[in-house]
């Protein structure tokens, strides 16, 4: 009898320690909710936080293997890892190892019994992701991918710290710094805008200006820096009202 009561127990826990979550219905497309526009609600400090997100897996993509495009069966979804959130939150999956079958509805959430003060500003949230999809004649491919639009902003009461709103211009910090090829750059709009993108060197050189016309919400730049000097820079954004700058070091 004890035995049984101990397995019992083992398999209660195991069931406990998936996420107590349930899927928005509001979303039937495949993809993951709340979308990049939409993003993170506030986090307030000493109070609860928990907020779901629904991930709804594709049953077939398209992609290219050895220069052919070619249709591929989703097997599974698996999310290996998610960085960058403040120390008082913690994630979990409705899933047993955040491992999401093709074609199915789910959830994963994240949560906080109450960010504290130290925790106030702007969190970006990394998560990792690993598809494993049928290739046919080309068997079984994974392929790594990076969810990266998300912030956690943690206020207070007074705060008003990325608040988002028709006034919201705000640049994000580049992702990887240092640049060693590749990077991404988000910035925050309130509202639809043409906006000027600007590198310049340690110098006040200006090595590189782009015309991009930014959407309400979430806003990604690509960046390549294969050809830029080791070194520091500065880049900046301006929508004919404001101008917001920082920092990047590239380190090819």
């Amino acid at each position: 009898m004890k035995k049984i009561l101990l397995t019992l127990t083992l398999a209660f826990i195991f069931i406990g320690a998936n996420a107590q979550c349930t899927p928005d219905s509001q979303y039937t497309i495949a993809g993951i909710y709340p979308d990049s526009a939409t993003g993170l609600p506030n986090a307030m400090v000493g109070q609860a936080y928990n907020e779901v997100i629904t991930i709804i897996s594709p049953v077939d993509t398209s992609t290219v293997i050895l220069g052919q495009t070619i249709s591929v069966t989703i097997q599974t979804i698996e999310l290996t890892s998610v960085t960058g959130l403040p120390p008082s939150f913690s994630y979990d999956c409705a899933t047993t190892n955040c491992i999401f079958s093709g074609g199915s509805t789910s959830c994963a959430v994240l949560t906080s019994a109450g960010p504290t003060s130290a925790e106030i500003g702007s969190h970006q949230v990394i998560m990792n992701t690993t598809t494993t999809v049928d290739a046919g004649l080309f068997g079984i491919q994974t392929q790594n991918d990076v969810v990266d639009y998300y912030y956690i902003n943690v206020t207070n009461a007074t705060s008003v710290i990325n608040r988002f709103n028709e006034f919201t211009f705000e640049l994000k910090d580049i992702f990887p710094n240092p640049v060693n090829s590749n990077a991404k750059i988000q910035f925050i709009s309130g509202n639809s805008a043409d906006v000027v993108f600007l590198v310049f060197n340690n110098l006040g050189k200006k090595i590189e200006e782009r015309n991009i016309t930014a959407s309400r919400g979430v806003n990604d730049i690509e960046i390549s820096a294969k050809d830029y000097a080791n070194g520091m820079y500065l880049y900046s954004i301006n929508n004919g009202v404001q101008i917001v700058s920082k920092r990047m070091i590239v380190a090819n």
